[in-house]
């Protein structure tokens, strides 16, 4: 009698679990995740339902995840190839209206057809400024931030990315690109107690240490004038061995309709290179390009408004968006927005290998490059975003059965270690992938 009960007790089969209690156990069992605001959906690709659902319709700070509304934006409103700028040409002169290209002269893109289309017309160059309507800052910025890199100067004629890019070269001397004009630095000091150079707030007087490492490299924001433009452009014409008058500007006047375009690079070039390594330049860029492209007041509101009444509509719920890149605190989006509009990018893509290959991929490019590297292949494409005591990531996950998934996992207002965060971020997803 002891032994049938004892085969009886095996043969007891416990109740099967569903997935998506598995999946909610991860979560209430983390010490992490139950310390801040996590918001989550997980949803199979082409199914109604999503399969996991935590705090869906709450709305998170989205820091950087606001590239992929700028990423949708672009997919509608630009083609192939980036308008660089528009012209016409009168007699011996190039009237140029700039478009807010962020290529153009930028060290990471090497080719430059628009500036060598201005280079190889031999004639006067007029630019005409005014275009952009905007503050030089987004809203909600840190003005704390103006000397860090990532916290550049919006402007309609965008140059070397607006950034000084300093590095040491084989001579152990700090090197400068672009090669600024002294009147137009009001200074360069030294100073023994400096770590990094900082600018002024206002001007570009820079205070730089007098001892540096021998692969000290720093990227400062620019500030930008008239004559600032005028002058680095003429510079750079007139290195290339031509000779040419003055670069002058005009103010603004109309684009005419007889005005052609000079595009630069393909799209998808500069998309990769926003998205990748997160490049907030490019994002707000970005926007002010896809204004320019069709015939709308260069500005970053009137961009996004065009896009949430054309784009975004059906959105689950109102997306509170204010800049390009995700810098403005203001942003705020819930994560079915974020997984709604990776519905969307999917289907306006229409190919995933070509949208895998813009996005950073898990254990192999971009922001993602040390996340995810159990497998040989990557099974993460995702956009993450990082502001102190916020971490989101939003995107698409392979499982190992071969179904793809879209998720959004935000992170808000946590006080613990943003790789602690992330690290759970990590362990959740591995596990999805590894189960479904």
């Amino acid at each position: 009698m002891m032994l049938v009960l004892l085969l009886s007790a095996c043969g007891v089969q416990k109740p099967i679990v569903k997935p998506y209690q598995n999946i909610q156990d991860l979560f209430d069992q983390s010490t992490v995740l139950n310390k801040h605001h996590v918001g989550f959906v997980l949803k199979e690709a082409g199914q109604a339902t999503p399969m996991v659902e935590k705090n869906a319709n709450l709305y998170f700070t989205p820091a950087s995840n606001t590239k992929l509304f700028t990423f949708y934006t672009a997919l509608n409103m630009l083609g192939d190839s980036v308008p660089s700028i528009q012209y016409i040409i009168r007699k011996d002169s190039l009237i140029i209206w700039p478009m807010a290209d962020a290529t153009f002269l930028h060290p990471d893109f090497k080719t430059q057809k628009s500036f060598d289309f201005i280079k190889n017309k031999g004639k006067n160059v007029f630019l005409v400024t005014g275009r952009y309507q905007g503050e030089k800052y987004g809203s909600g910025w840190s003005w704390g931030d103006y000397n860090d890199y990532y916290q550049v100067e919006k402007s309609d004629m965008p140059l070397y990315g607006n950034v000084l890019n300093v590095h040491v070269d084989t001579a152990g001397i700090l090197n400068y690109n672009p090669d600024l004009p002294s009147m137009f630095v009001g200074e360069f000091t030294t100073s023994n107690q400096a770590k990094a150079i900082k600018r002024s707030i206002f001007s570009n007087d820079f205070v730089v240490p007098k001892t540096y490492s021998a692969n000290f490299s720093q990227s400062v924001p620019l500030v930008l004038s008239k004559n600032f433009l005028e002058t680095i452009l003429t510079d750079t014409l007139l290195a290339t061995g031509a000779i040419y008058k003055p670069v002058t500007t005009l103010p603004w006047r109309k684009v005419p309709a007889s005005a052609n375009v000079a595009y630069s690079v393909a799209t998808d070039t500069l998309y990769k290179h926003m998205l990748q390594p997160s490049d907030n330049f490019m994002a707000e860029q970005i926007l002010l390009n896809c204004a320019a492209a069709n015939k709308m007041t260069m500005s970053t509101d009137s961009v996004i408004a065009f896009s949430k009444k054309n784009y975004l509509s059906d959105l689950p719920d109102k997306p509170i968006w204010i800049d390009g890149s995700g810098l403005s605190r203001y942003n705020l989006f819930t994560p079915r927005d974020m997984v709604a509009l990776l519905e969307k990018i999917s289907a306006k893509v229409n190919n995933d290998r070509r949208l895998f290959e813009l996005l950073p991929a898990g254990g192999k490019s971009g922001t993602l490059r040390n996340m995810f590297k159990d497998d040989t292949e990557p099974y993460i494409y995702a956009k993450s975003g990082s502001l102190a005591n916020n971490y989101c990531l939003s995107g698409y996950l392979i499982g190992k059965s071969g179904k793809k998934y879209l998720f959004s996992f935000m992170n808000n207002n946590f006080t613990s270690s943003t790789a602690s965060v992330r690290d759970e971020v990590a362990r959740v997803l591995t596990f999805i992938h590894n189960n479904y």
